[in-house]
């Protein structure tokens, strides 16, 4: 698996193709500076049978579904999540000063990499 990182905002995003515990699919990873060290803060998993995101996934691990009812498009779901709510995301996780220091808008400016990363990843899976 070769991730490629987008930094953006304060943040690098590691989009992937993840195949774990019999599920699989598109996945980004989120990490921020937490006293000057990476800190996975978030993980959107875009699975075929399971969509879910985490909140500080190697600590509190707050785990949420993805309802397909709802949003049938799960990564199209988790990028605008990143777009509109990644301070608030950030927060939620515990972790209220980086949130304070994310530049949204330049995250929001890697939406569409982000989107063909993914793609480009889910794609080499196949």
């Amino acid at each position: 698996m070769d991730n490629q990182a987008i930094q953006a905002g304060g943040l690098t995003f590691y989009p992937e193709y993840r195949n774990f515990g019999g599920d699989r699919g598109p996945s980004i990873r989120v990490f921020g500076d937490v006293d000057g060290n990476p800190k996975q803060i978030l993980r959107f998993d875009c699975f075929e049978n399971d969509p879910h995101y985490h909140y500080d996934p190697t600590g509190m691990n707050a785990f949420h579904r993805i309802d397909r009812a709802v949003s049938p498009d799960t990564v199209a779901f988790a990028l605008v999540m990143i777009r509109d709510n990644i301070a608030a995301m950030t927060k939620a996780a515990g972790y209220a000063e980086l949130a304070n220091s994310i530049d949204a808008k330049a995250v929001g400016e890697c939406i569409g990499e982000l989107r063909s990363a993914l793609e480009k990843a889910a794609a080499e899976a196949s």
